[in-house]
């Protein structure tokens, strides 16, 4: 007497797989998604300072206009309207970080 497993173990693989396109990959997805936005994020700080050193004189739209700029010189794609409210969301984010470290430099002396 011979039982045939074949049945069960191509069960059992058909589950496995369903789980792992079921929570491993959107975890992998959702991961890369974060890596990128903080990269992103890193690029707008510093296009953000650079741009609030040299044109300081500059109305605040000309300036996200740089900054914008600057990112795709940088190869960034921002034409997405999504990406760039995130990215104006951003520059809001930095610009009253670099207030505030400006006030607080400004007090210690």
């Amino acid at each position: 007497m011979t039982i045939d497993l074949t049945q069960i173990i191509l069960a059992v693989i058909t589950l496995l797989f369903g789980l792992l396109m079921r929570y491993v990959i959107p975890n992998v997805k959702a991961k890369t998604t974060t890596d990128q936005m903080e990269l992103i994020r890193a690029a707008v700080k510093t296009a953000v300072y650079a741009v609030e050193q040299l044109y300081k004189s500059k109305p605040g739209q000309e300036k996200k206009q740089l900054v914008i700029d600057f990112l795709k010189e940088q190869g960034y794609i921002v034409d997405d309207e999504k990406i760039e409210t995130s990215i104006s969301f951003m520059i809001e984010e930095i610009v009253k970080e670099l207030n505030i470290e400006q006030k607080e430099h400004t007090e210690q002396k």
